[in-house]
């Protein structure tokens, strides 16, 4: 009787570490199946910005705006603006390349015939002759005052901006930036066009007496 209660009991004992190790076993097959297939994650939809409402308030102006300084009180829109800075600046390039050739017959095709009229005059050429650096030297003709007004005067100069006096009369300028900011830049005139049947043409002011 002994005998079969012992029996019994190292049965029980046997059946119980079984469970025991069927439960484990289970856990771990289930814990290893998650590391090796994830559930997949969905990713958030791409957030697109809306436009501001009409009724937002605009943001307050650049105070450096290139468009602004180059404007004015001028109503001239930003599309136009750039356009006309752009065939100034080419204008400019063509010029540069002619002056450096001394291309007296292609420059005077670059001038309006105001400025041609008026510095083919002696007297007013002479005029110029009394503020040149360069004491001594007598302008004959218009071709004179390109080689020593002019040329001199524009060569080798960069211009970055322009400036509207009025929607068809600019000047053209070279901006140099003081330490002390924008405010107290330098700004020097180099060159003004006027706005003839479509096209920049340079002009030459007269001297003011």
């Amino acid at each position: 009787m002994y005998d079969c209660n012992m029996k019994l009991s190292k049965l029980a004992y046997k059946s119980f570490f079984c469970a025991v190790g069927f439960v484990f076993a289970g856990a771990f097959v289930s814990c290893g199946s998650t590391n090796v297939a994830p559930a997949p994650v969905e990713e958030p939809p791409v957030e697109v910005a809306q436009p501001e409402p009409e009724t937002a308030q605009p943001e307050p102006a650049v105070e450096d705006d290139e468009y602004a300084r180059s404007v004015g009180d001028v109503s001239i829109d930003r599309n136009t603006f750039v356009d006309d800075k752009d065939q100034v600046l080419k204008i400019i390039s063509e010029l540069d390349t002619i002056m450096r050739s001394k291309d007296y017959n292609s420059w005077v095709t670059y001038v309006d015939q105001e400025s041609i009229e008026y510095w083919m005059l002696r007297k007013n050429l002479q005029k110029a002759e009394k503020r040149l650096p360069v004491k001594g030297i007598k302008l004959r003709d218009l071709r004179d005052y390109f080689n020593y007004v002019f040329i001199p005067a524009r060569a080798g100069k960069t211009v970055s901006e322009i400036r509207y006096i009025s929607d068809s009369y600019i000047k053209a300028v070279q901006v140099q930036e003081s330490e002390k900011g924008k405010d107290n830049a330098l700004v020097t005139v180099y060159y003004y066009f006027n706005k003839i049947d479509g096209r920049w043409m340079v002009h030459i002011p007269p001297i003011e007496n």
